[in-house]
Parts: structure tokens; sequence; C-alpha cells
């Protein structure tokens, strides 16, 4: 579990492919957090950690991807010196400063617009038909691993605002229009709305 708070922006720097995906990542996360065996947020996604090592001043750690995992993610896209919103997992007294993020990424979507406001940046990005009834104005919503609270939504988009410590901390000034966004809603927003369902029956 994750709080959807960037630790750091890793890089992909090296990649193998054998059914699954292989990614080789360096960050400069202590190496004590990185424990084969315990799971991390890469773009939103949790995985596992199966390796890890040195590479001149930043650390290493490597991860494997799924058919399952890439066709749901926006990871399938990553290339080497692709840069990439890494967390390390959640530990028992830890601070929540965003929301509860699984890591669990239920669609990726299109990034339609961004323009700053002031020292801002508001993201305008497609909504997908499915998730509309879980996503709503000052609700919660991870995209890309990152916590952030939905601004605006309508029928078709909806917006959120970066302040610039996010936008220096995450990979949010690399993106583009069109790009591919992966979105975790909020767990809470999945049970309101599985409980309002029920009780229509």
């Amino acid at each position: 579990m994750f709080t959807g708070i960037i630790e750091d922006i890793g890089k992909v720097f090296k990649i193998k492919k054998s059914g699954d995906k292989l990614f080789y990542i360096s960050t400069r996360i202590n190496s004590k957090k990185l424990k084969i065996g315990s799971s991390i947020s890469c773009n939103g996604v949790c995985l596992t950690i199966i390796k890890k090592g040195k590479k001149k001043k930043n650390n290493w750690f490597a991860i494997t991807a799924s058919k399952e995992t890439l066709s749901k993610s926006n990871l399938s896209l990553m290339k080497r010196e692709s840069l990439i919103n890494l967390e390390t997992s959640l530990r028992v007294g830890d601070e929540i400063s965003g929301h509860l993020v699984f890591g669990h990424i239920d669609i990726k979507t299109k990034l339609i617009s961004k323009k700053y406001e002031g020292s801002s940046m508001i993201l305008k990005i497609k909504l997908p038909f499915e998730l509309k009834s879980f996503i709503a104005p000052k609700g919660s919503i991870a995209i890309n691993g990152v916590s952030l609270t939905v601004n605006d939504v309508s029928s078709n988009s909806f917006e959120v605002n970066i302040i610039p410590h996010t936008l220096k901390n995450t990979t949010f000034n690399q993106i583009g229009n069109n790009e591919l966004l992966n979105l975790e809603i909020d767990m809470l927003a999945r049970y309101v709305s599985n409980y309002v369902n029920i009780n229509k029956l």
C-alpha cells in the first residue's frame, strides 16, 4: 500500500524481454528501503523488487511486469532513459500525506491538454466512461502514482491541479498531450459506488 507521495524520479536504464518485461531502474532512494521481495510503486503500479545493486552514484533495482500489467498500464511504453515516479511501500506508523493508494491500475487514459495558471499546471484528462461514477470534484485520484485532488469534472474529461512542488518532484513536467496516464480511483469511491448500486437492486 502507498500514499501517492512520490519519493524519487527514477530512470529506466535497461529492459529485458522474455515473455514478461524486466525493467532495471536507477534511483536515489536509500538502498535499505529497496528490499528484495518488497513492493514498490512504479508510475502507480505495485510491483515486486527482485534484484538490487549500485550503479555509479545511484542505487538500482529490477522489477518484472507481466503481460496483464503491461496491457493495463503505461509501463508498456517505457524505454531506456524513460523517467518514472517511484514510491516505496508504507510501513506501520508512516504518515499518510496523500490518500491510500493500492497500486492496482484501473485504466490508462489520455492527457487532453496542460496549461499553466500562475505557477501551477492544470491537466485536462480524458474521463473513461466506465470510471464516471467514481470521479467527482474534490475527490482523490492517483495519476501515474501521484495522489491528486479532482478539480472539475465534465461529461468526457476531468481536471487536476499540479502545484510547483509536485511538478518539481514528479514526471508531470515531461508529459505531453495524448500521452497515456495510469489512473487508480480512490478505494473509498469504489466502495461507495458499489454500496449505492447494491441498494438499487
